[in-house]
């Protein structure tokens, strides 16, 4: 439904702007090599936690478009403690993903933090120095 209802009107008004960034929550793999990849002009997708990231990888890789990725947010704060090891996992996978591609990561999300206000900077603090060894 999303290439015959939507995607004709969108991409009609996606050519009146310069470059554009595509995605919000859904998984965008799904859409791609039908509809997305054919905006000449998209230079960044989201890629959120629903979107088959290996698939993506391998699209975006080497393209210029931005692989613009929301981590789980359950890592955030859903969980009461932090789970290190989970989170670790969860970015490696990302990183192997987007290996090749450049790499933008945000949280968008509001959630409570359960009380543990150092853990967003520790999990800056992971990200970048998994980024470090890896890139």
């Amino acid at each position: 439904m999303f290439e015959e209802f939507f995607f004709p009107y969108y991409e009609k008004v996606a050519r009146l702007f310069g470059m554009i960034s595509y995605g919000c929550c859904e998984p965008v793999h799904s859409l791609w090599d039908r509809c997305i990849s054919r905006l000449s002009h998209v230079r960044k997708v989201s890629i959120s936690p629903w979107c088959d990231e290996e698939f993506m990888g391998e699209r975006l890789r080497g393209s210029g478009t931005v692989f613009h990725r929301k981590p789980s947010s359950n890592f955030m704060g859903v969980d009461r403690v932090f789970d290190e090891e989970g989170f670790r996992k969860h970015f490696a996978r990302t990183l192997n993903a987007a290996r090749g591609c450049k790499l933008e990561i945000s949280y968008r999300d509001v959630y409570p933090l359960c009380g543990d206000w150092e853990r967003p900077r520790r999990m800056v603090k992971i990200m970048r120095e998994m980024i470090e060894k890896s890139w």
